[in-house]
């Protein structure tokens, strides 16, 4: 036991300090709310919306991180921004990392291929929910709906394709 006016003992030489287990320790007190944002300016610009972008094909590696699908509910033009330029910082740091990860099983081609699909296999599934539900009273907005349910099909052609090709993978269970 130490006295108000001694230095408490040191730890003898090769101990480490112990540690106390998460489940013991005390709950960490709550942050403190953040402040409220200041108001807005009079001065501020409106908001703009955010449209999505047209993709040339050739540079499709400028958008390989958050599809457009998602990215079209981000409608602010700002924050919409913001996670283009973090998909373009996640995409560098992924590729840095990748040569260090295991090797894909069924080789870079085919497990290409397989992303690719899934990606399809997402698209298809998107454009069949898009056209749900056509409005009655807006004829070019059904009409897009049915566009939409055709286009699936399509794409859901494209990935089946792309599987038959591929065929059963010889690790793969049938």
């Amino acid at each position: 036991m130490c006295l108000p006016h001694e230095a408490p003992p040191e730890a003898p030489p090769g101990t480490e300090t112990r540690r106390v287990p998460p489940g013991r320790r005390p709950p960490r007190r709550p942050a403190p709310p953040a402040p409220p944002p200041p108001p807005p300016d009079d001065d501020e610009p409106p908001v703009s919306a955010a449209p999505s972008p047209e993709i040339d094909p050739d540079l499709w590696g400028d958008f390989a991180v958050f599809r457009e699908t998602f990215l079209v509910y981000v409608s602010h033009a700002r924050y919409n921004a913001a996670l283009r330029v973090f998909g373009e910082l996640l995409f560098e740091m992924v590729l840095e990392a990748w040569g260090h990860w295991p090797e894909q099983p069924e080789g870079y081609i085919r497990s290409h291929l397989r992303a690719a699909v899934a990606d399809l296999r997402h698209l298809q599934g998107y454009l069949t929910t898009q056209g749900e539900n056509p409005p009655e009273d807006e004829p070019y907005e059904a009409h897009l709906c049915r566009m939409a349910v055709r286009m699936s099909r399509e794409v859901g052609g494209v990935a089946e394709q792309i599987e038959r090709e591929l065929g059963p993978w010889r690790g793969e269970v049938s």
